[in-house]
């Protein structure tokens, strides 16, 4: 809760020093329907996410229901996430699946997977494409001393693969073999997300006429999400997420301004795209139930 705090009062702290700028460019017509579509857009790529969960679903139980009924449950609750705590979406989302047939292991394991992943392929591509940037927003920001910093955080990553390696070998070993292989099909769909949730930042940077590498963009993107994701009691997110973007963009070259503009639209991105989704399953579901 104070990480969050104080990620917060960093970006409210950004927003007053470039107000006016800051609000010219939420006026600009190219920015705001750039926000509508990377939200549409985002909303489309978030299915990645919900196909990953499935897979560790099936992994144990077989397909107990449908992928169209998990990626149902998945929209309807991602929501959720906006409430206090980060975590009531995970909540949310294991009542309603248990009540249409998953099991409590196949849940258990879903949950695990789904932490695991998420950390190992935002680090994986947050190290790749932007680590001397973070090194520099940490020289900027931080205590002056990247090299333990970036050795705790590959430690950690490190101490996290061997764990959740140790998990299937031991705890799952009947089902060993396929673990492996459902664990690299959702890195894989997890790293799409990222990159193409890196590639929505690019987008609202390029209206602002940002010529940043698009490479280190991502894994600035990447880093922002596993940071607001590991911090506990912050919201989606909240507060933690934008504070490491406007770090890393402005870190990346972009002007404070800017950096602080890209990283609340991308905040209303994510917002919005999370709401299309549960209104998108809504529809459907009224539709099926009329």
């Amino acid at each position: 809760m104070t990480v969050s705090l104080a990620a917060l009062v960093f970006v409210g702290l950004a927003i007053h020093r470039s107000f006016g700028d800051v609000q010219r460019q939420f006026v600009s017509p190219l920015f705001l329907i750039a926000i509508l579509g990377c939200a549409v857009a985002y909303a489309v790529i978030l299915q990645l996410v919900g196909i990953a969960w499935y897979r560790f679903l099936v992994l144990v139980d077989g397909a107990s229901f449908g992928l169209g009924r998990a990626l149902a449950i998945f929209g309807r609750i991602q929501v959720y996430k906006y409430l206090p705590s980060n975590v009531m979406h995970m909540v949310g989302r294991f009542a309603l699946a248990r009540n249409a047939g998953a099991s409590n292991r196949a849940l258990a394991v879903a949950q695990i997977g789904e932490l695991s992943i998420t950390v190992l392929a935002a680090g994986a591509l947050g190290a790749l494409l932007a680590g001397p940037i973070f090194q520099s927003a940490y020289r900027q920001y931080g205590p002056h001393n990247p090299t333990l910093t970036l050795g705790l955080v590959a430690a950690g990553l490190l101490a996290l693969a061997i764990g959740m390696g140790l998990f299937f070998r031991f705890r799952m070993a009947d089902i060993g073999g396929r673990a492996l292989v459902v664990c690299a099909e959702a890195f894989f769909l997890y790293a799409l997300f990222f990159i193409g949730n890196g590639l929505l930042i690019v987008a609202l940077s390029r209206t602002l006429n940002d010529t940043s590498h698009m490479a280190e963009l991502i894994g600035i993107g990447a880093v922002a999400w596993l940071i607001g994701f590991v911090v506990p009691g912050a919201p989606g997110g909240l507060g933690v997420r934008e504070a490491v973007l406007i770090m890393g963009l402005a870190a990346a070259g972009l002007p404070a301004p800017s950096a602080t503009a890209v990283a609340l639209g991308n905040r209303l991105v994510t917002v919005l795209g999370d709401c299309l989704v549960a209104l998108v399953e809504l529809a459907i579901r009224k539709g099926k139930s009329a």
